[in-house]
C-alpha cells in the first residue's frame, strides 16, 4: 500500500526514532520489515500519515499535546532563598528573600530532582538555605542536596512526599538526529507551566560551565528561537531525551 512504501523509504534508524517518538516496544524486531510493520499496527497512536481526528488536531498536533500532558506532571520549578530578618521602624519580622530560581524534573519515585548547578549554587553560600520545588498540582516541597559536580553544570537534589508524580521517561540521545523536533518543558518563575517546538540544529557542541571551563560531549544546539524562549526549561524530545 501506498502507506507501507513510504515507511519503506525511511531507514532503519528513522524508524526507530519514530517508534522511540512515541514509546513504542520494538525490541523484539528483529529486521527493517518488523518495524515497518509495528509502526503499521500502531497507526492510530503514531499519527505518522498526518490525518485529523475526532478533536480536530492533526496526530502530529494531538501527538505534542499528550506528550506536554504526560511530561510536565514532572518538571519541576526550583526556588532557592533564605530567611532573614527584616526591620521596619520599631517592629522586625522574618521573610524568605529568594536568591536563585530555575526549571528541573523528576528523575526516580525515590524523590531524586535533577537540575542546573547554577540553580542551587547560591544555596552553597547560606547556613540555613531554604531550597523548595514546586511540581504540578502539588504544594512546594522542601529538598536537600544529594549532590552537584559545578563544572558539569548539574545538581541533583531531593524530596519527600507519597504524592510524586510517574518520573520523567529518559531517552538515549545517541539516537538524536540534526532535525528533529525538540520540546522545551519548563515552568518559568513558577507562574505556570510552558511549551516550546524548535529543532536540533547541531550535534557534539561545546557549552561553558561554571569558570569558563568547556562541557564536552554530545551537547545540543536547538533552533534560536526555541533558546531565546526557553532558556530556563528543560530540553526534551518528542520522547523527552534528557541530558
Amino acid at each position: 500500500s501506498r502507506e507501507l512504501e513510504k515507511l519503506s523509504r525511511l531507514s532503519v534508524t528513522e524508524l526507530k526514532s519514530l517508534l522511540d517518538q512515541n514509546d513504542i516496544d520494538y525490541r523484539d524486531c528483529l529486521e527493517k520489515r518488523d518495524l515497518v510493520d509495528r509502526l503499521v499496527e500502531n497507526k492510530d497512536r503514531t499519527g505518522y500519515y498526518g490525518e485529523k481526528n475526532d478533536s480536530g488536531l492533526s496526530h502530529e498536533e494531538n501527538r505534542v499535546v499528550n506528550t506536554f500532558k504526560r511530561a510536565s506532571p514532572s518538571v519541576a520549578f526550583i526556588s532557592v532563598g533564605q530567611v532573614q530578618t527584616v526591620q521596619r521602624g520599631f517592629s522586625t519580622s522574618q521573610q524568605d528573600v529568594p536568591t536563585g530560581s530555575g526549571s528541573g524534573f523528576l528523575w526516580d519515585k525515590s524523590g531524586n530532582v535533577v537540575t542546573n548547578f547554577h540553580v542551587i549554587a547560591s544555596a552553597l553560600k547560606m547556613r540555613d538555605p531554604k531550597i523548595k520545588v514546586k511540581l504540578q498540582g502539588m504544594p512546594p516541597l522542601p529538598a536537600t542536596i544529594v549532590g552537584y559536580e559545578p563544572e558539569k553544570d548539574i545538581a541533583v537534589l531531593r524530596v519527600s512526599s507519597r504524592r510524586l508524580p510517574e518520573p520523567i521517561h529518559v531517552g538515549a540521545s545517541s539516537n538524536l538526529q540534526v532535525g528533529q523536533s525538540v520540546l522545551a518543558v519548563g515552568c518559568p518563575f513558577g507562574l505556570d507551566y510552558t511549551l516550546t517546538k524548535g529543532i536540533v540544529s547541531a550535534l557534539g557542541r561545546e557549552v561553558k560551565g561554571v569558570g569558563g571551563r568547556p562541557i564536552k560531549g554530545e551537547q545540543l544546539r536547538t533552533f534560536n528561537l526555541l533558546r531565546k524562549a526557553a532558556i530556563k526549561n528543560q530540553l526534551f524530545r518528542k520522547r523527552l531525551h534528557s541530558k
